[in-house]
């Protein structure tokens, strides 16, 4: 029997807050080889909002989801700083877990989630999504296979403007998980090590705290291989999010919210530079003309609960796992070891 005919995943969420309600309470419903048992959330109008989109009951307690025998799996989507206490707790019920980025808010969190997985045969994964978007797939493959040549250079930005009075609260506090170095530089940083197949070998970091604590960023890292990186995050400016890499024969841009990437290379007449056509892969040209229908699809959260799915029957995952997870959440760290130092950091080996 392959792993697709095992019948269906039995899911249970944690946590009801805005990801879970956008994005995996749907989802989970739509997938194929998906159950959706149960979901849980604390906050009373959490659960009420959560009810609209999910056919599946809404308890009160997270012991609730993790105690029933039914649950084969769980995705966690509750405040960052209980990441690791629910991951750990859901590891030790014997259930596949999916948890949202970050893994955790301190190394030793992490390294408890990676501890309780370790010698297990279950599946463990970090949300990490944007692996899984097929534009960000085509574009590392390009890098992968040379078309830009070594790179020397990567600029980024993520910026996610929230005033501070509509604000999830576990957002405005660093201890909770929030600030835009776990929020949003996560993200990022996992981005550049998984494109370059590298890892970081040294952080330079300023933080400010305008309105909310750890709402601005900037952040400077020194790969291994020699690439340099910067980047800057932020809750108070305009909305912005791309990634740019700069090679030996030309720059890649990755831009979400134009939702392309492009090329640019030297002329061959003349001084300046030329957009080099890259026709779309299959999953890419599949992705832009359901876009003709629903201009805001976002297919890489679709794409990565899949993957775990696939992994919890025995196929390929392709999604970051938990070393991933803590290997981000040690940059992070460290940026924020440099920013309090005023110092550049080191990464251990």
């Amino acid at each position: 029997m392959t792993w697709r005919d095992a019948g269906p995943l039995n899911v249970g969420v944690i946590g009801c807050g805005v990801i879970a309600y956008w994005i995996h309470l749907p989802l989970l419903q739509q997938m194929k080889g998906v159950r959706l048992v149960v979901a849980s959330d604390p906050d009373r109008a959490a659960r009420e909002r959560a009810g609209r989109v999910s056919r599946a009951p809404i308890v009160e307690r997270a012991e609730d989801v993790l105690s029933d025998k039914s649950v084969e799996a769980v995705v966690i989507c509750a405040p960052t700083h209980i990441h690791a206490d629910l991951a750990v707790a859901a590891l030790q019920a014997g259930k596949h877990v999916f948890v949202e980025k970050p893994i955790a808010t301190s190394a030793h969190d992490a390294e408890r989630v990676m501890a309780a997985a370790h010698g297990t045969s279950l599946s463990a994964m970090v949300g990490f999504n944007r692996r899984r978007h097929p534009m960000f797939e085509q574009a590392r493959r390009l890098i992968v296979n040379g078309e830009l040549g070594s790179i020397r250079a990567v600029q980024s930005a993520f910026c996610e403007p929230m005033a501070s009075d509509v604000m999830s609260v576990w957002r405005r506090n660093r201890d909770t998980g929030g600030g835009v170095l776990l929020d949003l530089a996560s993200h990022h940083i996992d981005l550049v090590r998984w494109f370059l197949g590298d890892e970081v070998a040294a952080v330079d970091c300023s933080i400010a705290s305008e309105a909310t604590e750890h709402d601005v960023a900037s952040l400077s890292l020194s790969m291994v291989k020699g690439a340099s990186v910067q980047g800057f995050f932020s809750y108070r400016t305009g909305r912005s999010d791309y990634i740019e890499f700069v090679g030996e024969g030309g720059t890649l841009r990755i831009d979400r919210h134009e939702q392309n990437f492009t090329i640019r290379v030297s002329r061959r007449l003349g001084y300046g530079t030329r957009r080099r056509f890259v026709a779309p892969d299959f999953a890419v040209a599949a992705w832009q003309a359901q876009r003709i229908f629903r201009p805001s699809r976002e297919p890489s959260y679709k794409r990565a609960l899949a993957a775990f799915v696939n992994s919890t029957r025995g196929g390929a995952g392709r999604v970051a796992s938990l070393s991933d997870g803590a290997r981000s959440l040690d940059v992070i760290l460290a940026a924020e070891a440099s920013a309090h130092s005023r110092t550049r950091v080191r990464m251990q080996a």
